[in-house]
């Protein structure tokens, strides 16, 4: 009997142990997660920081609608060049048209000249015939 008694005694030992051993653990995972639930708890309930936060937004907020604005006027100077070059090429091209068409009347005058030079050597030689 006194054997049973001393293997009681020893699993009751074992299981007192393992039983502190685990609350122990249990106890520092607890702390651990109540910790961090009152870090977030307290980031969620102080008001000065929340603030804080909301006013970091805001100029966030303000500074990218500043920079969207700038942006805006700076594609509305480029596309205006862009239009310019555009007018700028339209007028060297009408330009070089008028060039080419100036050519052709003073090559299409030159050739009525000669035409009307022609036309009376033709009507000199009809008349001597």
């Amino acid at each position: 009997m006194l054997y049973l008694i001393g293997q009681i005694l020893v699993i009751v030992l074992v299981a007192t142990f393992a039983g502190l051993g685990l609350g122990w653990w249990s106890r520092s995972l607890m702390a651990d997660f109540r910790s961090q639930a009152t870090t977030t708890n307290e980031e969620e309930i102080d008001p000065f920081g929340a603030r804080s936060r909301l006013e970091q937004c805001h100029r966030d907020n303000a500074a990218l609608r500043r920079d969207l604005r700038e942006t805006e006027e700076q594609l509305e100077q480029l596309q205006k060049a862009k239009e310019l070059t555009r007018e700028g090429d339209m007028v060297g091209r009408l330009q070089a048209a008028e060039g080419r068409v100036q050519a052709l009347l003073d090559d299409l005058q030159v050739r009525d000249d000669t035409i009307a030079v022609l036309e009376k050597e033709l009507d000199t030689l009809r008349a001597r015939s």
